[in-house]
C-alpha cells in the first residue's frame, strides 16, 4: 500500500515526538538538568560631586524593584548591582533632588550596545555636578551630560481611589 506524503511527513512528526518524550523522560529519571547559564552582575554608581555641601537624594527603581530614597553627601556614592534580564529588557531609572530644590530624572541602566561601551566590568557612574547628571565613560576624556536640573514643582497629587 502506498502512502500519501502527508501520512508520511505525520508519521515522521509523531516518530520524532515520541523521541523527544522518550530522551525527556530518561533525562528526569536521571535527574540530569540544563545548566542554568547566570548573567553577571551590572552595578550602578551614583556619585555626588555637587558644590557647597548639597546633598544629592536619590530614588532608584525598576519595573519590579523599587530601592527607596538614599541621601548621598558630596564626594560619597549610592551604588546597587542586579543581574541584566536575559531578554535585554533591563531599564534602571533615578529621579534626584537637590537640598537647593532642584529635580531631575534620568535612566541609570539599559541594555544598549552604546552604553555597554561605557561600562568598565559591569560597571555604569553617573555623577550629579551643579548644571545636571554626568555619565562617566571610563575610557573617554570627558563626562557626558545626559539630563538637567529643573526647578522643583509642586508636590504631585495623589491619585484618585479606583471606581469599580
Amino acid at each position: 500500500m502506498r502512502r500519501s506524503r502527508s501520512s508520511k511527513l505525520a508519521l515522521v512528526v509523531v516518530r520524532l515526538s515520541l523521541g523527544v518524550l522518550m530522551a525527556a523522560s530518561a533525562a528526569s529519571a536521571l535527574n540530569l538538568r540544563a545548566p542554568v547559564v547566570r548573567r553577571p552582575f551590572k552595578q550602578v554608581h551614583v556619585l555626588n560631586e555637587l558644590t557647597d555641601n548639597k546633598l544629592l537624594h536619590v530614588h532608584c527603581h525598576s519595573r519590579e524593584t523599587d530601592l527607596g530614597s538614599h541621601d548621598v553627601a558630596v564626594g560619597a556614592e549610592y551604588t546597587w548591582r542586579f543581574r541584566a534580564s536575559p531578554l535585554g529588557s533591563s531599564r534602571w531609572s533615578c529621579d534626584g533632588t537637590t537640598d537647593d530644590n532642584r529635580r531631575v530624572t534620568f535612566e541609570s541602566y539599559w541594555e544598549d550596545v552604546a552604553l555597554a561601551r561605557r561600562e568598565y566590568m559591569g560597571n555604569t557612574y553617573w555623577v550629579a555636578q551643579e548644571d545636571g547628571i554626568y555619565l562617566r565613560p571610563i575610557q573617554g576624556t570627558r563626562d557626558e551630560i545626559h539630563a538637567t536640573w529643573l526647578p522643583a514643582g509642586p508636590p504631585t497629587a495623589p491619585l484618585p481611589p479606583l471606581l469599580h
